[in-house]
Parts: C-alpha cells; sequence; structure tokens
C-alpha cells in the first residue's frame, strides 16, 4: 500500500523530530575502538543507555538535518556536536518523562488511541500520512481499513506501523502529564489576598547615603579571614558544574607575505591554463578541491557572492582571479538563457521486469504505455490523477495523483529538467531513464528570468609548508622550554612574546575562545593521567593552528574553592564593600534623627515617594531592594539602623503610608495571573525538575 511505504520511508524522520524513546528498546552495544572495557553511553537512574541506541538517534537526526539543509550538505564537526548534543536531549528528557508518567499511573487507553485515529481528536503526527489529497480532509476509512487488515500487512509495514503508534502514544502521555503539572498549582484566595496587602500600603520615607566611593579602593586591605567570612555567608554564589581551568597558548598558522606573493604567481599561471583549455567541466573538477563543476542556471539571487558581474558580460568571457573570503576565484561564464525559476509538474514513472520492476510489463511494453499515457494526458489533462494512481510505479501518485507540486529548475535530474523546459506549459511529454520512463506534465511555469551558467574555480589561501614548519618549530620550542609545568610554560610564553589564555570547559566542551575545534584538548584535560600544574608533553595540531595546553584545576567540588574564589575580581570587589560597609555604619551610627545625621556627614536629606513591595526597587538613582524591603516593614517616625544597599550605605525614616484598599477582583486576578504564569512555564521547566530529581551518570566524555 503506497500510505505504508510513505510511513516507511518518513518513520525514521518522525520519530527523530518528536524523540520519542522507545522503551525497552534493546540494541548491542557498539563500543568498537574502544575495546569491551568501555562503560555504557550512560546510566539513568540505574538504567543503561547504550552506545547503539545513541547512534540509532544520531543518525536519525543527521537525516532530519541534511533533509532540511539538502543531501548534499556538508555536515561539520561543530554541526555534528550540536546534533549529538541533541540527541542526548532527545533520550534524556523522554526516558524522565515516561518514567514519571509511570510513577504517576498516566497510560493511554486503547479508546484513546482509537480516537486518536479516527475520533474527534485526531492526532496531529497522522494528518501528513492519511489526509485525502482530492479534498484535503483526514481519511478516517482509510485507517480504519489498515488497522483492520493489519494481520494482512507485511512485517515490514506492521513494523512501520507500530513506530508510528509509539511516537502518537508517547506524545499522548507528554500531553498529560504537562496538563498534570500545570494543574496542580493552586493559590488560595486568602493567601492572594495576603500579598496584595502586603503590596497595596505606599510609603513616603527619607533617606542619608553615603556611597562606597567614600571611601576608595586602595585604602582597603582584605585578609585571608575577610574571604572567609563573605564565602561562608554567600556560599550560593560559589556554586560550579565540574570542570577543568585550562591554560594554552595558540599558534595561529597563517600565510605570510611571501606564501601570499608565491600564490600570486600560481594563481595567475592557473588562470593562464583555465584560458587555454578546452573541457572546462573536468578542469574544474581536477583543480577545485572538493568541489565539482556545478551545471545549474542561476539567477541574479542565486549566484555566488561576489559574482554579479557574471550578469553584465557575454558568453565565453573570462573573468580574471580575484580574492574572495579566504580563497582567490576566476570564472568563465559558460552560457546564458531566459528560464523560469519554478516548474508546476506532475509526474508518471512506468519501469519495466528488466529494471526489477514489478508491474509484469517488458520495457517495449512501458515504453508503449508511456507513449500512449502522453497522448491521452495532450488530449484531456484532467485525467492525469487517475491514470497515476493507476499507472505510475511511484509509491506516493497514489495518494498524490503524481502532483510534485512547484519545484526550483534544477531539481531534477539534467535529463528530465532540460526534458521539462522544453516542452510548453499544458503539454505532456515522456523521458526515458535508466530504470523507466517518465511521462511529465508541464502543469505552469513561471516567467523566464535572465540565468548564467558559470564555471567558477576556487583556490583556498593556505599557508606555505615552510610556514607550516616554522609554526610548528616555534610551538615545539614553548614546550620544550616550559619543562612540563604551568610556572615554566608562564616564563617561557613570556620570553617568546606570546601570550598564555585560560578557560574553563565541562567534560564535552569542543571548544575553547580562539580554538573553535579544542575536543583533543578537553580529551586530554579530562584524562586520569593528566595532573594539575602540568603542561601535555605533545603539541595538539588542529586546522591552521597549534595549541600547547596544561591543566590549571580540576574543578569537582560543588563549590568553587575559597583559594580559587579569592582569586575573582569581582569577589575582591564585594569583599571590599562588606568592609566599606562596616566602616561607613560606624559612621552613620551616632545620630538622633536625619537631619543631625546629615549635618554631621555634610549630605543632603533626599525623600523617596510611593514605595512598595510591588513597585521597582529605585532609590534615588540606585536599584536598592535591601532598602525597600526595608522601608516595607518600618514603623513612621522610626530611624533605622544602617542598612547595607548596592550602592552604598543608608539610614531611612518612613514619614507616610498610604493604605490602599485591595479590591476583590484584584484578588481574584492575582488567582489567574499566578494560575497562567505557573501553566505556561510548566512545560519548559518540568524536563529540568525531572533531570535535577534523577541520578545520571554520563559517560559520553569516553567516547567523544
Amino acid at each position: 500500500m503506497a500510505i505504508i511505504a510513505k510511513i516507511r520511508k518518513h518513520a525514521g524522520l518522525a520519530v527523530g523530530l518528536i524523540g520519542v524513546a522507545i522503551v525497552g528498546f534493546v540494541v548491542q552495544d557498539a563500543f568498537g575502538r574502544r575495546g569491551q572495557s568501555a562503560p555504557p553511553l550512560a546510566v539513568i537512574n540505574g538504567e543503561t543507555v547504550t552506545y547503539s541506541l545513541f547512534a540509532e538517534q544520531v543518525d536519525q537526526i543527521t537525516e532530519q538535518f541534511k533533509r532540511a539543509q539538502g543531501a548534499d550538505v556538508r555536515i561539520s564537526e561543530e554541526d555534528l556536536q550540536q546534533i549529538r548534543a541533541m540527541a542526548w536531549q532527545r533520550i534524556l528528557g523522554d526516558y524522565l518523562l515516561n518514567e514519571a508518567c509511570q510513577r504517576t499511573g498516566l497510560t493511554v487507553s486503547a479508546d484513546e488511541m482509537n480516537d486518536m485515529y479516527y475520533g474527534q481528536f485526531i492526532s496531529r503526527y497522522l494528518y501528513p500520512y492519511f489526509t485525502n489529497p482530492q479534498t484535503g480532509e483526514y481519511d478516517r476509512m482509510q485507517v480504519m481499513n489498515i488497522i483492520n487488515n493489519f494481520d494482512q500487512l507485511s512485517e515490514q509495514d506492521q513494523v512501520a506501523l507500530l513506530d508510528l503508534e509509539k511516537v502518537i502514544k508517547n506524545e499522548r502521555l507528554k500531553e498529560k502529564y504537562y496538563v498534570l503539572v500545570s494543574q496542580s498549582y493552586y493559590m488560595p484566595k486568602a493567601l492572594a489576598a495576603a500579598e496584595l496587602a502586603m503590596q497595596a500600603p505606599a510609603y513616603t520615607a527619607r533617606y542619608v547615603e553615603l556611597p562606597y566611593a567614600e571611601i576608595a579602593d586602595a585604602d582597603i586591605t582584605l585578609s585571608k579571614a575577610d574571604y572567609q567570612k563573605y564565602y561562608n555567608e554567600n556560599k550560593f554564589r560559589f556554586r560550579q558544574n565540574q570542570s577543568r581551568n585550562i591554560d594554552y597558548v595558540v599558534f595561529d598558522v597563517t600565510p605570510t607575505p611571501q606564501d601570499m606573493a608565491d600564490l600570486d604567481r600560481q594563481v595567475a599561471d592557473l588562470f593562464a591554463e583555465f584560458q587555454a583549455e578546452e573541457n572546462i567541466p573536468d578542469f574544474v573538477n581536477a583543480v577545485t578541491s572538493g568541489e565539482r563543476f556545478d551545471s545549474v542556471y542561476r539567477n541574479q539571487s542565486e549566484i555566488l557572492p561576489g559574482w554579479d558581474t557574471l550578469f553584465n558580460t557575454v558568453k565565453g568571457t573570462f573573468i580574471g582571479p580575484r580574492r574572495i573570503g579566504r580563497t582567490y576565484q576566476m570564472a568563465k561564464l559558460m552560457d546564458v538563457q531566459m528560464r523560469p525559476d519554478s516548474l508546476h509538474i506532475n509526474h508518471i514513472f512506468l519501469s519495466y521486469t528488466e529494471a526489477g520492476s514489478q508491474s509484469g510489463r517488458n520495457k517495449e511494453q512501458s515504453r508503449r504505455l508511456a507513449d500512449s499515457l502522453v497522448n491521452v494526458i495532450n488530449a484531456s489533462p484532467a485525467v492525469f490523477a487517475q491514470l497515476a494512481a493507476q499507472y505510475s510505479e511511484d509509491p506516493s501518485a497514489a495518494q498524490n495523483g503524481g502532483d510534485m507540486g512547484w519545484q526550483r529548475d534544477g531539481y531534477f535530474v539534467g535529463f528530465l529538467n532540460n526534458a521539462i523546459l522544453s516542452t510548453p506549459q499544458g503539454r505532456a511529454t515522456m523521458v526515458e531513464g535508466p530504470n523507466g520512463f517518465h511521462v511529465m506534465y508541464v502543469t505552469e511555469k513561471t516567467a523566464p528570468v535572465k540565468k548564467v551558467l558559470a564555471a567558477i574555480v576556487s583556490i583556498p589561501i593556505e599557508p606555505s609548508e615552510a610556514t607550516t614548519k616554522a609554526v610548528y618549530t616555534q610551538a615545539n620550542q614553548l614546550l620544550g622550554q616550559c619543562k612540563g609545568t604551568l610556572k615554566g610554560l608562564d616564563s617561557a610564553a613570556a620570553r617568546m612574546g606570546v601570550r598564555v589564555r585560560q578557560s574553563a570547559s565541562d567534560a564535552l566542551g569542543v571548544a575553547l575562545p580562539g580554538v573553535p575545534q579544542a575536543r583533543e584538548v578537553v580529551r586530554w584535560a579530562y584524562d586520569k593521567s593528566s595532573k594539575e600544574g602540568r603542561v601535555a608533553d605533545r603539541i595538539f595540531e588542529m586546522e591552521n593552528r597549534y595549541v600547547v595546553a596544561g591543566l590549571r584545576s580540576i574543578n569537582e567540588s560543588d563549590y568553587i574553592p575559597l583559594a580559587r574564589a579569592m582569586e575573582i575580581p569581582q569577589v575582591e570587589y564585594l569583599v571590599k564593600q562588606d568592609k566599606k560597609f562596616g566602616e561607613l555604619a560606624q559612621r552613620m551610627k551616632e545620630a538622633s534623627s536625619l537631619e543631625e545625621l546629615a549635618a554631621k556627614l555634610n549630605v543632603e536629606v533626599d525623600t523617596a515617594y510611593g514605595l512598595s513591595l510591588g513597585s521597582y526597587p529605585l532609590v534615588g538613582n540606585s536599584v536598592e531592594p535591601a532598602v525597600l524591603g526595608a522601608v516595607c516593614g518600618m514603623q513612621p517616625g522610626v530611624l533605622s539602623e544602617p542598612i547595607k544597599g548596592n550602592s552604598g550605605v543608608y539610614r531611612v525614616m518612613v514619614d507616610k503610608v498610604d493604605e490602599n484598599a485591595v479590591e476583590p477582583s484584584q484578588v481574584d486576578n492575582l488567582v489567574q495571573m499566578r494560575q497562567n504564569q505557573f501553566s505556561q512555564a510548566a512545560a519548559n521547566y518540568v524536563g529540568l525538575a525531572l533531570e535535577k530529581a534523577a541520578t545520571i551518570k554520563d559517560n559520553r566524555g569516553f567516547y567523544f
């Protein structure tokens, strides 16, 4: 059945898009390159995630990526890292959510499944497969027919349908769990009324401020005890993920002026060969690394950047070398044509037994049938969909009537594309291909536009072998002079005039600042044999750069150690602020009124109006939540003790409190607002909450 073939074709992609964890799915561990001692990829709440399961998810997402970007897209190492991260998040999220559903007793009943297939609430994942192309409506009868005849399907078709069923069932479980969580929030009206009552009063308060700038940073001397006190009182600020601090020196390998002069001569010689060459496509294929001659005609918006001049010259023109990005490029204008940008095509494919077809027709019979279909369609185009459903061996034809929709010029392989372009709009033609005959009906074409066929030769700008060796020698000298220690690295780098950089990375890090492909450096830093304070005994080689690296620190505690915290400039600033507060608060102690205090300190008394717990905590020109909180808890006429603010030390007095009544409608609105906020946030935070509560052993760093 054509619909089953369509499901088979896209089942992997559907699963990849939705990220369904198939419970109980078992595949053999693929530990290959690391031997049988390799650990499982991960263990989640005691359950093993095999490398093979992870690889399957990676394959599915990669296929999705290719479908979105084009089958010939080059997947870079950065793309692959992102794909792996997505695969991990899907496996982790789906596993945790399925486990949560089991704990709460959520299930999807047979009646629910029936309803999603052919009832009132059809699953959105079924529409692409079971929508009638003629009516645009979901075909419930077709679904019922397939389900009722499930036992008559081939094993392959049964597996495809079961995979689709798992997608639908797991998505319904997710929806139910999200709804369950979102509806678990309850705010009593009494609590809402109490919150509004606290926010309702508006305070008018006067204050005196001594800014921290009154004391110069240079006048503050800090001891370890000062740091320890701040560290103990603010330990929450020092939480960290497990990481490694890496010191490294980057030696970029870039072309020298001599390299560029040599390359200029080489490119000039190549351009002379280009102009003398008779077989331009073969020449392009031979000299352009990793690229093939592009035989697609392109309009002005599609041409490569920098080559608009091709539209202002004549066929056969050569355009000399120019520098575009990190390449030298030269071109020849091969042809100029007026061609449509897009074509609306209908298609019938007829194969034959010699090519493996099950139609029962030999090649000559298929040819005669194709000729007959062309004559019938040209006489009566309206019958095309019926003929496609009856004769076409393209599996999708039974559903779409052979309608391929609008396609870009160049979408079809060359012989088909040329045949379509030469066929008038509203006419059919027959084209013989390697495995059968194509009956193409050109429904419509866009207006012709000017297009060019260009042969573009691209030569990368790269450093010479001599330059590469010279830079490597420099890196090797640094490695030898540092004698394997970070202290030695700092000294040797200073003598050579190169910069030592520092950065932290988690176990799966792939880049360091200035080094986009630093995975091998990170892997070395996490190796059990790597020690703090030591430099790697090898130079890390990557594209156009060499790196000498050392391990500054291993951070496996939940908190940054005090010794490291003392090295952080922001921490020093905050500890100094603490000491300044003590001194400034002491200056502000001896006073019975704000006026007396202002006269003593030679400052002014300022006033803040309309302060409330529901307002933005702006006092003067500074955001001061601590001052706001103090004001909203004070009685009028009472002078506060010194308050530690963000910009200075304050003493305040409340002069007036405006009591504002809380209306019942405000209470109802707050209850509804809190409910809506929680419901909207539930789906976003469920995964994070489940992950935080889980026990996860992540071994991805071992493999990648």
